[in-house]
């Protein structure tokens, strides 16, 4: 998505077109920062923010327009600040406010459909760090706004880049903007009527295609801006800009389940109890078999913004706003994913050994289960394609859909009075409300994979091995196409999750600003205040997922009393719930996995509250025994094993500043200016919640269960409550020195906070049960109590995250539209917050709990550097040749032992006995090294650039909520975008945008593991490797 038009000055490309710059947002303490004050009392605060208001007669055009203005509020601005300009959006080949964002020094981008989801890619950006720090703050002219996420931001992706006007980023905060973004504040700003001097119309089409998904998507959007004067009432203005677009995208991934180390000599052969390596002699890893994955994702996004503006005298200006984001996202995903309880239960094929590499990390190697898989033989034999004990692993077909409704809207009013020549009265409300719901719905068919090839050397896969010596069925595994036969899966399991957030703010600020008049030191002072009231309520966490069982191996005598099979797909099951599905072109045939499979239909998972009925009717257990839907209660005659929980918060929060503006000429033989000043805030918290207990439905099997554990197995849901109560002082300074007219220096300190998400905040916690096999008997029940979970999805008791923040900055601006610069910065953190596993006693059971603490200090540190220029001295054409570059380094000190769950020693599954250490992990997110760089044309009637943002290795999350329960990494990688336009004439344009030229693969790295016995692997093994669309968009815009 990209800006689609501008006042009419910043798109056309006529010599005799002049653009204003906006002045620089710092009056940002909640009010909807107007870029213009009333006409005739604007204060001369210094002779630079004078001229950002006052470029008239320098002729720029399209990306050189866009240059001058960002730079012109980089250089002017009273703070450290970086701006991108809506010329600057139009002209990058990106989608969104995200992905624009990501070209600002300092500034990365996830590309995750979640921050801590390391399996879910996202076509699009989402989450947007600076300086490697997660807490920004989010403004919406100058004014907080957020979405009802569970968190305090925006989502920058669900906001429609059609409506901004600029993004201004600033990171090191004064003390007169609001509090909250440690990492930085963005800035968002949307057009005003008076900008333009008289009627704008602007409006754009365009059509988008991946070239993966092949399905062509629409975009659109409108402006129009106009402004009246009247002979009684003043000047009036008002602006209307509504935006459409669509996004339709594939994603293909290959995964690779954890490695366990055993004894080379010894494969297979641990039962129950690991084989547990003291060091890395004689040991060799191996993986847990591989998962693989299509993904179709569909996204819809609805803006709307309406401005009025009112100016009855020389002395007052009145605005209202109106801002709304609708957000719809859709994905359907088709996986194939291996269901071992055991990962060292994978073993080379009788006659066949592994390869590894010099580390004695498995290669390639045909591999087979050494597992229990089921019960009696006859039956048995129906549902596998390889028979025990040469049987390949147990494996899910799982058809999963989530939906996602995001709505925020945001209205604000402010007003600007002159009281006199030295004073300034100005104050705003605003009122924010967002709802977003989600449903997500899985359905697992099951199956056991025929014995295969087994290959991760490069890109993971497996071939299936056709020799009818490997199974006692030959019919059905002679052939690799035995997975088309529905003989050969029956309907294991379902997991839902259903989520629905509403967040409400309202908000209150004052300030009066008072101007010394021929004062050789002071310019001026400002004082305000602020108040806000914040109400979430949400219906259930975002880690709650609630599994249960339709049919499994380990109910035996539900499944083969009298020796029939109920639920094998091609006699017992309706037809409508199936579907042959065909991951066509693969991994763009890189990966060689088996692609035609029998998964549940999307006509089955597509329907979620159609198909409760239908599914709970072909239960094995029935009744209270199988899945229970998870917002059932036990009216319904179940409860589901993960249930729903109502969780309220109120948090209210007063703040108090003060700020004084200084300069002068002389004194110190140079120019220089700055301000000082404090904030002080309180705030508030209440949050009402509830424990939730497993259900004795969710018990597999009572043998060897104490009466301890029994007792946790009740249900219930009790309440729960918390509120606490802080106060915190933020002083800030920034001064700059004019070193040369072109050449300044910057230095600022500051204190900062950012408080908990809303997520982390929020009082409750679900208690679940871990299962894991007892051996290889085929003749004894499989499931066994390994031991209690828990999710902790908050504490109310949590600090909010402080840091002590300096900037040293030393800007160059050689041209209008070039500049070279270098900042150090330094911010020392206390109370990081993270999520970690430790054991805690509940009721006298030791249980595995994961959830937010504060882990204590920390610093990060770092430079960036940045160098933009037009090459003006080349002849001719080439004179619209360009550059813009720029490179992030990033150091944490911060070095905290996080807990997870080994899987060399946890069976698979997670409980309190498994829980282990692994030091010296960095801050989430940050990478060491970032760099930008875009090569800019822009000549006659074509304009044109390549860009290509790169990042090194991170870390995503130090504990996988999946079913590694390992830290998890991505890997350093880039992404090459593109476009191109031609004017028709100085009010139309066509072009050609591209995103993801170099088709880059994600890859995601799982490491590193504490096993037992003091023994750490430090090794990053490959976990996923994910391959996305290229996307294609032609577009056509006009203003006028």
């Amino acid at each position: 998505m990209a800006l689609t038009y501008a006042p009419g000055a910043l798109h056309a490309q006529d010599a005799n077109q002049t653009t204003t710059a906006p002045a620089p947002q710092t009056n940002a303490t909640g009010q909807a920062a107007n870029n213009s004050k009333p006409a005739d009392k604007t204060k001369a605060k210094t002779k630079d923010q004078k001229d950002v208001q006052d470029l008239d007669g320098v002729t720029v055009t399209g990306i050189r327009a866009s240059l001058q203005t960002s730079q012109s509020l980089k250089q002017n601005a009273s703070q450290i600040v970086d701006s991108v300009t809506a010329t600057d959006i139009n002209a990058l080949p990106d989608r969104s406010v995200t992905e624009t964002l990501q070209r600002i020094s300092g500034v990365t981008v996830d590309h995750y459909l979640a921050d801590d989801d390391p399996d879910h890619p996202s076509a699009e950006g989402s989450a947007v760090l600076i300086r490697g720090l997660p807490y920004v703050a989010s403004l919406l002219n100058g004014g907080e706004s957020f979405s009802a996420n569970n968190g305090r931001a925006l989502s920058f992706e669900d906001v429609p880049a059609e409506l901004m006007e600029g993004v201004d980023v600033y990171k090191n905060p004064s003390a007169e903007m609001i509090e909250g973004g440690i990492g930085g504040t963005v800035d968002l700003r949307t057009r005003q009527p008076f900008d333009s001097p008289g009627q704008v119309i602007g409006f754009s089409t365009g059509v988008n295609e991946g070239d993966m998904e092949k399905k062509s998507k629409p975009s659109s959007s409108f402006l129009y801006s106009n402004r009246w004067k009247t002979e009684n009432l003043g000047e009036f203005g008002a602006l209307l800009d509504v935006s459409y677009s669509e996004l339709a995208s594939r994603s293909d991934g290959v995964q690779v389940n954890p490695y366990v180390l055993e004894p080379a000599d010894n494969l297979g052969n641990c039962g129950n109890v690991p084989c547990e390596p003291t060091s890395a002699n004689g040991n060799v890893a191996i993986p847990g078999d591989i998962n693989y994955y299509q993904m179709d994702m569909q996204r819809r996004r609805t803006g709307l913004y309406g401005a009025l503006q009112w100016r009855p005298t020389n002395d007052l200006e009145i605005s209202t706003r109106l801002f709304r984001s609708i957000y719809n996202l859709q994905w359907v995903e088709h996986e194939v994913q291996a269901n071992e309880g055991n990962y060292f239960n994978m073993v080379p094929v009788p006659g066949t050994t592994f390869d590894y590499n010099g580390n004695g990390v498995f290669q390639d190697g045909d591999m087979v289960a050494n597992s229990w898989q089921g019960y009696d033989p006859t039956a048995k034999a129906t549902l596998n394609t390889g028979y025990p004990p040469i049987g390949g692993p147990n494996y899910y077909a799982l058809t999963r859909e989530q939906t996602q409704f995001t709505r925020t809207t945001d209205w604000s009013t402010d007003f600007k009075y002159n009281l006199n020549d030295h004073m300034i009265w100005s104050g705003a409300v605003q009122f924010v409300k967002s709802t977003s719901n989600e449903v997500d719905f899985t359905v697992y068919n099951q199956f056991f994979m025929p014995p295969a090839n087994v290959n991760v050397s490069g890109t993971p896969g497996m071939t299936l091995l056709p020799n009818p010596t490997y199974a006692t069925i030959p019919s059905n595994t002679t052939n690799p196409n035995s997975l088309t036969n529905y003989s050969n899966y029956y309907l294991g399991a379902a997991l839902d999750h259903l989520e629905y957030d509403y967040a409400m703010e309202r908000a209150f600020r004052t300030d009066l600003e008072y101007d010394f008049v021929d004062n050789n030191w002071l310019q001026y002072v400002k004082v305000g205040v602020r108040a806000t009231t914040h109400d979430t309520y949400s219906n259930n966490n975002s880690s709650s997922y609630n599994w249960g069982p339709i049919s499994q191996v380990w109910q035996g005598s539900s499944i083969y009393n009298g020796g029939t099979q109920p639920l094998d797909w091609a006699n017992n099951v309706p037809a409508w719930m199936e579907q042959q599905f065909t991951m066509s072109d693969f991994f763009r045939g890189q990966a060689k996995v088996p692609t035609t499979l029998i998964f549940p239909s999307t006509a089955l998972v597509g329907n979620y509250y159609g198909a409760i009925s239908s599914l709970r009717a072909l239960e094995l257990d029935g009744g209270a025994g199988g899945w229970c839907p998870q917002f059932f209660t036990s009216a319904d005659g179940c409860t589901p094993a993960s249930g729903m929980s109502a969780d309220y918060m109120h948090e209210s929060t007063q703040a108090g500043y003060a700020m004084l503006y200084f300069g002068n000429d002389n004194a110190l033989g140079i120019p220089f200016d700055g301000n000082i000043g404090v904030r002080f805030v309180r705030t508030s918290l209440n949050a009402n919640g509830s424990v939730t207990y497993p259900s004795s439905d969710a018990i597999q099997n009572p043998t060897g269960i104490t009466p301890a554990q029994m007792a946790l197995f009740n249900g219930m849901t009790t309440p729960i409550n918390g509120a606490y109560d802080y106060h915190n002082v933020l002083p800030s300074l920034n001064l700059r020195f004019k070193l040369t007219d072109d050449l300044q220096l910057r230095l600022a300190a500051s204190k900062g906070i950012t408080r908990p998400d809303i997520s982390e905040l929020n009082s409750y916690m679900v208690i679940g049960s871990s299962w894991t096999s007892a051996g290889t008997s085929s003749t004894s029940q499989s499931a066994k109590l390994a031991g209690f979970t828990a999710t902790s999805g908050g504490n109310p008791d949590l600090k909010p995250l402080e840091a002590n923040q300096f900037d040293a900055a030393l800007e160059w601006y050689f041209a209008p539209t070039s500049e070279l610069y270098v900042t150090l910065f330094k911010k020392d953190l206390s109370n990081y917050t993270t999520t970690e596993v430790h054991q805690q006693i509940i009721d006298g059971v030791p249980v595995a709990v994961s959830g937010p603490t504060n882990a204590g200090k920390g610093t990060i540190k770092g430079a960036e550097f940045g160098y933009s220029q037009f090459f003006d001295f080349l002849p001719g054409a080439f004179k619209g040749l360009g550059v813009q570059a720029n490179y992030t380094f990033l150091q944490s000190s911060k070095v905290y032992n996080t807990t997870s769950c080994d899987p060399n020693h946890g069976n698979g599954s997670c409980s309190a006995n498994d829980v282990v250490t692994n030091p010296g992990l960095p801050m989430q997110g940050l990478s060491p090294h970032n760099y930008n760089i875009t090569g800019m044309y822009e000549s006659g009637d074509w304009s044109a650039r390549l860009a290509w943002s790169w990042r090194s290795r991170y870390l995503i999350t130090p504990v996988d909520s999946g079913d590694t329960y390992l830290p998890m990494w991505n890997a350093s990688s880039g992404q090459l975008d593109g476009s191109v336009f031609y004017h028709l004439n100085k009010n139309m344009q066509v072009g050609l945008q591209v995103n993801n030229i170099t088709n880059t693969v994600q890859r995601v790295l799982m490491g590193p593991t504490s096993y037992v016995n003091g023994y750490v692997d430090w090794n990053l093994y490959t976990r996923a490797l994910f391959m996305t669309d290229r996307r294609y968009e032609l577009v056509f815009r006009a203003s006028f």
